[in-house]
Parts: C-alpha cells; sequence; structure tokens
C-alpha cells in the first residue's frame, strides 16, 4: 500500500525556512536539503510505521545528511507531516 501525504502548513514554513537558510549559506545547498526531504517523503508514502514514536501519537523520520528531523501521524491511509524540526531544538 502506498500511503498518501499531506503536510501541515507549519511544517511547509520550516522547510521553506530552512531552503532560505541554506541557501543563504551555500547557493545550492538549500536544493540539497529539500531533495534530502523528498527523499524522507517518499519514504513514508512506502512505510510509514517503519520510524520510531516521539509519544503515542506522532513518530519521526530523520534526514541523513541535514539535522533535521520530520514529525508526522498516520491516520488511515495519509500521513500527516506536523512538523520539521533542527534537531538542537528544544523539544515541543
Amino acid at each position: 500500500m502506498r500511503y498518501r501525504l499531506t503536510a501541515q502548513i507549519e511544517a511547509i514554513l520550516k522547510v521553506d525556512d530552512a531552503f532560505n537558510w541554506y541557501e543563504d549559506q551555500q547557493p545550492g545547498l538549500g536544493d540539497k536539503f529539500i531533495e534530502e526531504v523528498e527523499v524522507c517523503y517518499e519514504h513514508l508514502r512506502v512505510n510509514p510505521w517503519r520510524y520510531s514514536f516521539i509519544n503515542h501519537q506522532y513518530r519521526r523520520i530523520k534526514t541523513n545528511r541535514f539535522p533535521y528531523i520530520i514529525m508526522y501521524e498516520i491516520e488511515g491511509d495519509t500521513v500527516i507531516v506536523t512538523n520539521v524540526r533542527h534537531t538542537k531544538q528544544k523539544p515541543l
């Protein structure tokens, strides 16, 4: 089964902010960040149950090259990305 994926506005804005920050550091690095996020999204579409729980409702997947986690929940056949966080941020 292939899951649908949707992202809440907060998560979209966080990805956009990170993209802009990385582009400011080095042109093209923001694109590499987006590619990494897209790889994670594809993993979630295929098998969202594979990744660890944060609490009883939310799970997370880590990016490989960048220090970010993508937090999500599963509702039926849909993966809902709720937040994208730098790993050095304080927990919720």
